[in-house]
C-alpha cells in the first residue's frame, strides 16, 4: 500500500513539474545601435526562464532600433524591451517587472565641449531651471512628458535622434542632451566633440519592461505567464541587481555617480 501511494505522489510530481515546464522559442531583436543594451536583455531573460526550469531558443536578428518596434507590431519578434507606457501598455503584453533597477531614469547629460562651467554652480532643481537652457529630445520620447511636468524647456528632434549628438556639437540651439547612465559612456566615446557632464544626475521614475507582441507568426503572448514568473523569481534572488552590476557597475564608477548632485524630478503618470 505505501509503495503504491509512493508511486502516484511521485508521478503527480513528475506531472505537476512536466505541465510547469515548456519549451520555449523567442524571436528577438539584437540592436545594431545599442549592443551592449541587448546583450543584458537577452542575458537576463534566457537565464531567469532556464534557472526557472524553462527549456528556452533564443533566436535573434540584427535590427535597427526603430525596425525593431516594427517587427513587435506585427508579430515577427516574439518580445522587445521598452520604456513604459500606458500607449505601449495597450498595444502590446506589457510583463510588470521593471529590468534594470531604474537605470534609464538616472540622466547624465552630454553638453558641448568647454560649457561645464555653465553647470558648475548648480545644486538644486531651481538652480538648473534658471540657467534657461534648452535640452534636445527625440520625437515623442517620454522625456518630453517629464520636462514639461517639471517646467523645463527643450526642443523636440524631428529627425533621426542620432543625428542630435553632431547637432549638439556644434550648433547654439541645443545646450544638452539627456541620456541614461546605461547610454552614456558608450555614446560618448562614439562623438568625441561632445563631453559628458561631472556633476548632475536629473532623476525620473521610470525603466524598461518587456513587452510581447498579440498576434503573428512569432507572437509572445503565449508565454506572457511563464516569463512573468520567471522574471519575479530573477527580481526575488537578486538576479536583475547582479546582471545590472555585471554590465554597468563599471559606468557608476567612470561617471562618479555616487557623488553627483541628484535633482529629481516629478514622474508624470
Amino acid at each position: 500500500m505505501f509503495k503504491k501511494l509512493f508511486l502516484v505522489f511521485l508521478f503527480s510530481i513528475l506531472f505537476i513539474s512536466q505541465s510547469y515546464s515548456k519549451e520555449i522559442t523567442l524571436h528577438m531583436a539584437s540592436l545594431e545601435d545599442s549592443p551592449k543594451l541587448h546583450l543584458y536583455f537577452h542575458e537576463l531573460l534566457e537565464t531567469a526562464l532556464i534557472e526557472d526550469g524553462q527549456t528556452i531558443t533564443l533566436i535573434t536578428e540584427k535590427t535597427p532600433h526603430l525596425r525593431a518596434k516594427y517587427n513587435l507590431d506585427y508579430g515577427d519578434i516574439s518580445i522587445f524591451w521598452m520604456l513604459q507606457s500606458k500607449e505601449r501598455d495597450e498595444k502590446y503584453i506589457p510583463i510588470n517587472i521593471k529590468l534594470t533597477e531604474g537605470l534609464i531614469g538616472k540622466r547624465i547629460l552630454l553638453i558641448k565641449k568647454g560649457n561645464q562651467h555653465i553647470f558648475d554652480k548648480v545644486k538644486t532643481l531651481e538652480d538648473f531651471r534658471v540657467l534657461n537652457l534648452y535640452g534636445a529630445i527625440g520625437k515623442k520620447w517620454f522625456d518630453i512628458k517629464v520636462w514639461e511636468e517639471n517646467n523645463l524647456k527643450y526642443i523636440e528632434h524631428r529627425g533621426s535622434w542620432k543625428t542630435i549628438f553632431k547637432i549638439l556639437s556644434f550648433r547654439t540651439s541645443y545646450d544638452y542632451f539627456s541620456r541614461g547612465l546605461n547610454e552614456i559612456s558608450v555614446e560618448a566615446k562614439e562623438y568625441p566633440l561632445v563631453e559628458i557632464e561631472k556633476r548632475l544626475v536629473l532623476i525620473y521614475d521610470r525603466d524598461f519592461i518587456f513587452y510581447l507582441s498579440k498576434d503573428g507568426s512569432n507572437a509572445g503572448a503565449q508565454y506572457k505567464d511563464i516569463i512573468q514568473s520567471a522574471l519575479v523569481k530573477a527580481k526575488e534572488s537578486g538576479l536583475i541587481k547582479r546582471l545590472v552590476k555585471k554590465y554597468w557597475d563599471k559606468d557608476f564608477e567612470e561617471l562618479d555617480y555616487d557623488n553627483r548632485i541628484k535633482l529629481y524630478l516629478k514622474t508624470p503618470k
